[in-house]
C-alpha cells in the first residue's frame, strides 16, 4: 500500500539512520548501485571507502603459507 511512496522513503531513511547510529551494520556488507551491481571506491576521497556501507573496508586476513610435504 505504501510501496513507492514518500512515506516508504521516509521510513527507510529513518530505519537506515538508526541502524547506522546503533552500529548494527554488517562491516562486510558491500554497497550496491541502483541496478544491483557493486559500488566502486571513489579515489578522490581517501578517508571514506564508498564500496562498503560502513565507509571502511574490512581488514585483510593473513594467509598461512603452505608447507611442502615430501
Amino acid at each position: 500500500m505504501i510501496e513507492n511512496t514518500l512515506i516508504e522513503e521516509i521510513i527507510n531513511r529513518c530505519y537506515d539512520g538508526w541502524v547506522k547510529n546503533l552500529g548494527l551494520l554488517d562491516p562486510y556488507d558491500r554497497g550496491r548501485e541502483s541496478d544491483g551491481t557493486f559500488k566502486a571506491d571513489d579515489k578522490s576521497t581517501p578517508e571514506v571507502n564508498e564500496a562498503w556501507k560502513t565507509g571502511k573496508s574490512p581488514k585483510k586476513k593473513e594467509t598461512q603459507k603452505k608447507k611442502d610435504i615430501k
